[in-house]
């Protein structure tokens, strides 16, 4: 008489009538083994994982609000987590953003960088000086009016060490910069929720979670760092190509990926809540609104802890 084997979960003993434990939800999988096997398994999941991304990214990028409706509907398997998209992004994105900011220049005195210019020509001699004449007096009335930089709800103490902060990266100001695109992805995922929240309140009879409007959240957010990257991407070959017609169509397809993220972002919100053009326009206008004033109180208050933290 044959006598079939039952299998058991390592973990709790329970008998198995599948691959996963009905009980405990552990995998009937052994990770203890030869390196052939660790290796077949990683170019597998590797494999899965890149026609993940671009059945994902397509999607994301030219069907509004897609995604997320198929992610609340169930259909998980064929594309990337929102979390994990949105996460990869801030990555990959803040890396590129901090790489395309421009050196800043070391500011050469004018009437210096004049006086050497005459130099090479005697015979505008007497117009470079009366124009080094002109500069001096306009700095000197520059330096009788000082830049203010007072900050109404720092301490004196704050504002002490603000000020010696600021005169200090004045010489190496790519301090500052590095920092704020270092604390720049914090910030993006703090605002995350609250953009959710705003979704929640504006769409409160839709008797949606607020799970479902975080996942909103993060496909918008995915898709906005992933244009802006583009975007600056694009402009950076406009602006150093050197064949007219790279600049032209590299400029042009920049001014198309700008337009396309507020449309994108409204179409997304109408497709999503399946509101009619009315609403919808009333709900995004609202939303945008209200995001960007948290949005620039954000990155103010992150310019002063860059200064400060540089």
């Amino acid at each position: 008489m044959d006598v079939t084997e039952q299998k058991t979960c390592d973990n709790c003993h329970t008998v198995l009538h599948g691959a996963f434990c009905h009980q405990c939800g552990q995998e009937k999988k052994s990770y203890i083994r030869n390196v052939s096997g660790v290796i077949t398994e990683f170019f597998g999941e590797f494999s899965n994982w890149d026609t993940r991304v671009w059945q994902t990214l397509i999607p994301l990028w030219f069907r509004p609000g897609y995604l997320s409706r198929r992610y609340v509907a169930g259909h998980r398997v064929r594309y990337v987590p929102p979390l994990r998209l949105y996460l990869f992004t801030s990555i990959i994105a803040f890396l590129i953003f901090a790489q395309l900011v421009p050196e800043v220049p070391v500011t050469v005195n004018p009437a210096t960088e004049q006086l050497e210019n005459a130099a090479s020509q005697p015979g505008t001699l007497s117009q470079v000086m009366a124009d080094i004449k002109r500069d001096i007096e306009q700095e000197k009335q520059q330096q009788q009016k000082p830049f203010d930089s007072s900050i109404g709800f720092l301490s004196d103490t704050a504002q002490a060490e603000f000020d010696k902060k600021l005169e200090a990266l004045t010489s190496n100001p790519k301090l500052a910069v590095n920092k704020f695109f270092s604390l720049a992805p914090q910030m993006m995922f703090l605002l995350l929720p609250l953009f959710a929240l705003l979704l929640k309140l504006l769409y409160i009879r839709s008797d949606r979670y607020y799970m479902e409007h975080l996942i909103v959240a993060l496909h918008s957010h995915s898709f906005i760092l992933q244009m802006s990257a583009l975007y600056l991407g694009l402009k950076t070959v406009s602006a150093a190509a050197s064949w007219p017609w790279l600049a032209d169509v590299s400029g042009f397809l920049a001014s198309v990926t700008l337009i396309w993220i507020p449309v994108y972002l409204f179409l997304c919100q109408k497709f999503y809540y399946q509101q009619g053009w009315l609403k919808t326009t009333l709900k995004f206008w609202l939303t945008s609104s209200l995001y960007n004033v948290l949005f620039i109180t954000a990155i103010m208050g992150l310019i002063i802890l860059s200064i400060l933290w540089s």
